[in-house]
């Protein structure tokens, strides 16, 4: 006869253990094999997004190197220039026209015309006329220029005049001759480094200028122009030593001397 169950006695009667208690549900896949991984609907979708990003940021790049290119194509201040080659080509630029004063009536080159009253210099100075002559070239000629006209004699006579420079100190006598050719009239120039030129003029008694000493100190130079020779002769009134080359008898004697030459050149 079994003997009553106690309330609350787990069945099964003395001596024998309670019976364990239920356990969690064995996971699928069997003893000794890990779960199987979650499965979701996102994990094809990571990949998706990454190539639409990629081709996103493709896309802007593309759009922007566009807009740039546009951009530097209107932008004016951009130019192109090509290299331009300009061949050498010798160019003549004539002297300017002198601003000399003419007081005589003559036209052309007549000398008359030239050897006027007044010569204004492209310096700006202003010669004053102390007088004139006109004479044959012989007897205006020295004893070497005279031998060399034997050859080449003169068209015609020699004009001269005679200028006081803006402070009356230095006397320049300016003569023209005219030859046959401007061979000859150069052939005529060259004797001048020969000593080979007009005999010395001096101002005349009515220009109230002083007379200057017998044979003062004077520079003699000579330029040509076609058929014609130039002389300017200059000299202190006071009959001082002409100095050197570098000296101012020698520069008014130049200054002179291609103002006329320069009257010259536009009047032929």
């Amino acid at each position: 006869m079994n003997s009553p169950q106690w309330p609350g006695q787990p069945p099964g009667g003395p001596g024998f253990p309670p019976p364990a208690p239920p356990g969690p549900p064995p996971l699928p896949g069997g003893p000794g094999f890990p779960p199987p991984p979650r499965r979701s609907g996102g994990g094809a979708l990571v990949p998706l997004l990454i190539f639409g990003l990629v081709g996103v940021l493709a896309l802007v790049g593309i759009g922007a190197f566009v807009i740039l290119e546009s951009n530097d194509d209107d932008d004016p201040r951009r130019t192109t220039t090509l290299p331009t080659y300009t061949p050498y080509s010798p160019s003549y630029t004539p002297a300017p026209r002198p601003t000399t004063s003419r007081g005589g009536t003559g036209t052309g080159s007549d000398p008359a015309s030239i050897l006027s009253t007044t010569i204004r210099t492209a310096k700006g100075k202003t010669f004053t006329r102390a007088g004139t002559r006109t004479e044959s070239c012989n007897t205006r000629a020295n004893t070497t220029l005279r031998t060399t006209l034997r050859s080449y004699p003169c068209m015609g006579s020699m004009h001269s005049a005679v200028y006081a420079d803006p402070t009356k100190k230095i006397i320049t006598a300016v003569s023209i001759a005219k030859f046959s050719s401007p061979s000859a009239a150069s052939a005529v120039s060259r004797v001048t480094a020969k000593q080979g030129w007009p005999k010395l003029l001096t101002p005349s008694q009515a220009s109230g200028l002083p007379q200057p000493r017998p044979d003062p100190a004077y520079w003699t130079r000579s330029w040509t122009q076609g058929s014609n020779v130039i002389y300017a002769q200059s000299y202190w009134s006071s009959g001082a030593a002409a100095g050197g080359r570098t000296g101012t008898v020698f520069a008014i004697a130049g200054e002179l001397g291609v103002e006329v030459t320069n009257v010259l050149i536009w009047k032929n």
